[in-house]
Order: structure tokens, then C-alpha cells, then sequence
């Protein structure tokens, strides 16, 4: 591969690449030194480099950045300047600078809000199945893609999208505004948002620990050595101690420690759709 010290990440004719440094004058180095490779590369391949559609973003903590405010990183391709982002959209999601997810979920809520309002204006003309398929099909999704990547998102950003969920739920029971969500979702048999992200990535870590995602994955998650015969730990993880709030949103460490919560039983399940319709029953264990 063309480049030595970046990590590419590729889809179709996209192209994401990141380095990591504690320093900003290596940053803006190695930054300027390897999309000058890249376009090199391009070059040579009759490829050309859309310098209008590059962009770039320094992620980390707020107090992390806080203290480079002063410092600009400028990069440079073909003496053109290239903009610094506060936010980017990656295959539909939007990561922003500190990983906040805050942007992603402002996104979602618009989107929810305008299916919501659809349903709402059909909802008279059909009936409660029908107006089910539709949320499904039209508000559902939103809420599901991609839902373990950013999963660690707080609990001011997740009540906004369950207001939403519940909220769905009332127009499609035909139900008053004040009636109790709970009572509406239990009406429709759904579970609340936050369950059903534990659920997605309760399946995805199945999905690790039987070899059926990218070695990537896999190479996340170390098993837990145990030196006696105690019950109800064959299979679990090693889950790494959080120092930051970093770590606690990070998949290593919650997708570990939803493994681990699971019974033994579900997780030496047999195979996928097994261990799928067990987490049905068991979804109030993770």
C-alpha cells in the first residue's frame, strides 16, 4: 500500500485516512506528507485527487483540543488550502471532533421527526398493522443503522430519540399524549431504543466471538483466563478498566461487558438465529 504512516479506510471511491499523534507539528507533517503520497499515487494510476471534496478533522477531548486553540494546522495539496471540519459524514454517519455522536443524533431526530409527521397524516386512513409496517420501513431504520458504533452516546441524547420512539408509538395506538410510554410500547410488544442497541450489539459480539466479522473486530476483544472452576464464566472477556469517558463509550469495552452479562447458556448458543431468538427472551439481561 502507498502509505506508510496513516491507516486507510476505504469504500468505493471514498477514502478516510488517520493518524494519530500528541503532537500538532507532527500531525501537520504526516498529514502533508502522505496525501502529497496519496496524490502521487493518484497520479500515476490516472487517478485524480478532489482537493474541493477533502477535508480534514482533529478528533479528541474537549479539553484535549481546548489547549490547541491557538495552534492551526494547515494542509496543503497542490498549494491549495485543505478545510479543517468540525463534523464529517462517513457512510450516513456524522462523526463529530470530540465523539459526541451529538451531531449524528440531531440528524436522526430530523429525519424521525419528518417520518413521524407522514404517519401522522395517514394514520386516520389506515390501520394500526399498516401504520406498524410504515414506521418500520420509514422511521425504524434510522433509529437502528449502524446503532453499536455509536452506541455510547449519553443519556441527555438518548432520551431524545426515545421521545421520539415513544412518541411514534402514541400516534400509531391512536393513543393521548399523556398516556405512559411504557404502557404504549408494552401495547405494540416493542422494547424501549436503549434495549434494542444493547440487543444489536449483544448479536454483533456473537457475531465476534464465532469468527464472523473482520479479524479488526476480533483483535478488540481478549478472552478471560480463569484459573478456577467458577460458574458462569466460560467464554467471557477480559474488559479493559476505563480511565476516561472515552473508554467507557468505547466498543472494547461495552460490547465486553454486554458478553459478559449474558447467561452462559446464551452465549455458547449454537449458532446465530439460535442465539438471536434466545436474546429475545433474554433481552432484559443485557
Amino acid at each position: 500500500m502507498f502509505l506508510n504512516e496513516g491507516l486507510p479506510r476505504m469504500f468505493a471511491d471514498d477514502t478516510n485516512i488517520s493518524f494519530q499523534s500528541n503532537n500538532f507539528d507532527d500531525l501537520e507533517r504526516v498529514m502533508n506528507t502522505e496525501l502529497e503520497k496519496n496524490k502521487k499515487w493518484l497520479n500515476v494510476n490516472k487517478l485524480s485527487l478532489n482537493i474541493a471534496k477533502t477535508e480534514f478533522m482533529v478528533i479528541g477531548s474537549r479539553q484535549r483540543l481546548s489547549t490547541f486553540d491557538d495552534h492551526d494546522i494547515n494542509v496543503i495539496v497542490d498549494k491549495k488550502q485543505i478545510e479543517k471540519v468540525e463534523s464529517t459524514k462517513s457512510l450516513g454517519l456524522s462523526i463529530d471532533e470530540n465523539l459526541t455522536w451529538k451531531k449524528h443524533i440531531d440528524d436522526i431526530s430530523k429525519k424521525v421527526s419528518s417520518g413521524i409527521s407522514a404517519l401522522k397524516r395517514i394514520r386516520s386512513f389506515v390501520n394500526q398493522d399498516t401504520a406498524v409496517r410504515v414506521y418500520q420501513g420509514l422511521i425504524e431504520p434510522y433509529f437502528s443503522y449502524c446503532a453499536p458504533v455509536w452506541d455510547g452516546i449519553g443519556s441527555k441524547l438518548s432520551d431524545k430519540l426515545q421521545k421520539l420512539q415513544n412518541r411514534a408509538a402514541r400516534v400509531i395506538t391512536c393513543s393521548p399524549y399523556d398516556a405512559s410510554s411504557s404502557s404504549v410500547l408494552e401495547k405494540l410488544g416493542w422494547n424501549n431504543l436503549h434495549v434494542n442497541r444493547k440487543m444489536q450489539k449483544a448479536i454483533l459480539m456473537y457475531k465476534v466471538r464465532n469468527n464472523l466479522t473482520p479479524m479488526y473486530l476480533q483483535d478488540l476483544f481478549v478472552t478471560r483466563v480463569n484459573h478456577y472452576s467458577l460458574r458462569n464464566t466460560n467464554g467471557k472477556l477480559f474488559v479493559p478498566k476505563p480511565k476516561t469517558d472515552y473508554l467507557k463509550r468505547s466498543f472494547s469495552f461495552s460490547g465486553a461487558s454486554i458478553w459478559n452479562s449474558l447467561p452462559e447458556p446464551l452465549r455458547l448458543s449454537e449458532s446465530l438465529s439460535s442465539f438471536k431468538r434466545s436474546l429475545r427472551i433474554n433481552c432484559n439481561s443485557i
